[in-house]
């Protein structure tokens, strides 16, 4: 009960092959730029920028981009202004100059993050971005005479770099895609999607911009359903040895916007929903290990310098990693429930008692609304064998493979990248197994043993600091934990108290509040799964052991949510009236009548930080105090059998 919703994870990349910037390995290098006072240093720079000589602002630009991988000057730029300063250059004559500001403010905001994107749009970033594309770009077509060659490439890189920039603050704040809206870019954009005219690479990052500016947004929405026919045949290109990952990054791109498109239409959008399961398919059906065999083969130990021919490959294997983790993304969309919780509502209302009624259905499976896909999309699962393919991207980088790549730049920006696929790997999973069927997930054993082989990735091999992969996997086996308890798995029997320390050690010692979480409600369910079996001694004090956890983070946690879902986990457990003797042994009614006052007033300080994990504290608020009624009425009754009959 009270499960956390799961989120949609909109795909954020930085560039328009969704790959990771090698530039996010050089914030050394940004050190360097600044040698003397960060205050001089940006002083001097912002001063270049403003200067009337073009060789001065380039210079100026560069700088800005090489010290802005460090986040901290990132957003301090943010918040000195700089869309103030470089806003302008976005519509200057020169389109060198044009180029090195959208780049430069490009990264401004993805480094900053949120700070950054919050700055650049309250300085109205978005108006001289806006004037760019409609001034420059309307009915702008790369010239196809030889002479104007360097001309071309430069306005097709300031373009690149202006919808990259927009499709970051696009998918980070709501106040660029209404102001997007209001000057109506989509119609700017779809133009663009032409690849004999603009090429690949142009419309893939048209595309991907448009695939966060279209997140939930109807108006956009509208204006794409016109070029649906355009996208389906996008869909249908065949690539070849020279354009491999073009294609396929193009295509995923394509996938994104046709399912976001399909949330607003009718039952008709099923077939193009399955045409870009196939795509999906075929994207996660490359194999990682192959390309990563290549890149050992060719990247130099020592030297970052290799030749063109090398360096090309290596990024179009990077390219595929991206379309990958994109693809990983998509489906994890796909399968997610957006059906908000009806508790997200009001805290302060959600004590009221409803007479009559103490027995509460506390199962699961009756208080919550079972969301599934529809049987087509399920059914083209199983046909693609899209478990099966996420599994294998869940696997680590082998130990060999890790020292090569390591010797350079290059190669750690492969790693830091297929540390990123791996995670989304691992929530993809969790989102498949909260929606497949048991045999399509490969039946009762193949997920006991999915659990263990994950659990040792948690608690053995992952770097306790490794925080990303920590939640995406401890989130993967709660979600297979969760399936294994509704059907009362008889596996866990052989497992003991040895077994279970690893899991409490990892909650005690665990920062993250998310992990934290994920752990409990994995010991909640391990509980669940012994107490609804006919239990031993063993098994007993291990049930005994998780309760007398749960209610210690119940003592000790600071965070309301968390708290509730460590009480949401002991209501789960002992939802049942064959739990009541374990219950009064262990004293459940007298230590959660104590630990009541302290929740509720936790929720009440915190409830406006809560966030999305208002429906977990609402629901467990409203529930708490029916549930120690009941169980203490069921207490009343066990002690008094013989008044309670004759009252009957």
């Amino acid at each position: 009960m009270g499960k956390q919703r799961r989120e949609r994870r909109k795909p954020h990349k930085k560039n328009p092959t969704g790959l990771s910037s090698v530039k996010d390995f050089q914030e050394e290098e940004a050190a360097n730029v600044i040698d003397e006072d960060r205050e001089t240093a940006l002083q001097r720079v912002y001063d270049e920028i403003q200067s009337v000589n073009v060789e001065e602002k380039l210079s100026g630009l560069q700088t800005l981009e090489s010290m802005s991988c460090d986040s901290g000057l990132a957003i301090q730029m943010a918040q000195d202004g700089i869309a103030k300063m470089v806003g302008p250059l976005l519509v200057d004559s020169n389109v060198l100059v044009r180029a090195g500001s959208a780049s430069a403010l490009r990264y401004i905001a993805d480094n900053g993050k949120a700070d950054a994107h919050k700055s650049l749009l309250k300085d109205d970033i978005m108006t001289p971005l806006c004037s760019l594309l409609k001034q420059h770009y309307v009915d702008w077509q790369p010239t196809l005479n030889q002479s104007d060659k360097s001309r071309r490439n430069d306005e097709k890189e300031a373009f690149i770099q202006a919808v990259t920039l927009l499709w970051t603050l696009c998918e980070n704040n709501e106040l660029a895609v209404k102001y997007s809206n209001e000057e109506d870019l989509v119609s700017i954009l779809t133009k663009f999607f032409d690849t004999a005219i603009y090429g690949m690479d142009i419309a893939t990052v048209t595309m991907q911009c448009l695939l966060s500016l279209s997140e939930d947004n109807s108006a956009a929405i509208q204006k794409l359903q016109d070029c649906e026919d355009t996208l389906l045949q996008l869909l249908c290109l065949e690539s070849s040895n020279a354009n491999s990952s073009e294609v396929i990054c193009l295509k995923i791109a394509v996938t994104g916007l046709l399912i976001n498109m399909s949330n607003y239409m009718g039952s008709s959008s099923m077939s193009i929903v399955l045409k870009a399961i196939a795509v999906l398919s075929e994207t996660l059906s490359i194999n990682c290990e192959q390309l990563l065999s290549k890149l050992t083969s060719i990247l130099p130990h020592e030297k970052n310098a290799f030749s063109s021919s090398h360096k090309k490959t290596v990024q179009e294997c990077r390219k595929l990693f991206g379309a990958q983790q994109q693809a990983l993304e998509i489906l994890a969309n796909l399968c997610s429930d957006d059906l908000e919780n009806e508790n997200d509502s009001d805290l302060e209302n959600s004590d009221c008692e409803i007479e009559g009624v103490d027995d509460v259905c506390m199962d699961d499976k009756l208080c919550k609304m079972n969301v599934s896909l529809p049987l087509e999309i399920i059914e083209a699962f199983n046909s693609c064998d899209i478990v099966k393919k996420v599994r294998e991207k869940t696997v680590a980088v082998d130990k060999d493979t890790v020292e090569i790549l390591e010797q350079n730049v290059e190669g750690k920006a492969v790693l830091y990248q297929m540390h990123t696929l791996r995670c989304r790997a691992y929530l993809c999973l969790n989102n498949l197994v909260s929606i497949l069927e048991i045999d399509a997930l490969g039946g009762l054993e193949d997920m006991y043993r999915m659990w263990l082989n994950i659990g040792t990735v948690v608690f053995k091999d992952a770097n306790p600091s490794d925080t990303e992969l920590l939640e995406s996997a401890t989130a993967a086996m709660r979600s297979i934990l969760q399936r294994l308890s509704k059907v009362k798995a008889n596996f866990f029997n052989q497992l003991t108290l040895d077994d279970l320390q690893p899991m409490l050690n990892g909650e005690r010692q665990c920062t993250n509040a998310n992990v934290r979480t994920n752990l409990i409600r994995i010991l909640g369910n391990f509980a669940l799964i012994l107490v609804s079996k006919e239990t031993t001694p063993e098994s007993r004090v291990l049930v005994k052991q998780v309760t007398d956890f749960l209610l210690n983070i119940c003592t000790t946690e600071s965070k309301a949510w968390v708290m509730a879902e460590s009480l949401d986990a002991i209501m789960d457990i002992y939802a049942e009236d064959e739990t009541d003797q374990l219950a009064n042994e262990i004293d459940i009614v007298g230590k959660l009548h104590a630990l009541v006052p302290a929740f509720k007033n936790k929720m009440r300080q915190q409830k406006k930080t809560l966030g999305d994990n208002v429906a977990i504290v609402s629901t467990v608020n409203a529930n708490i105090t029916r549930f120690i009624r009941y169980k203490e009425k069921r207490k009343l009754s066990n002690m008094h059998p013989a008044t309670d009959r004759a009252q009957t």
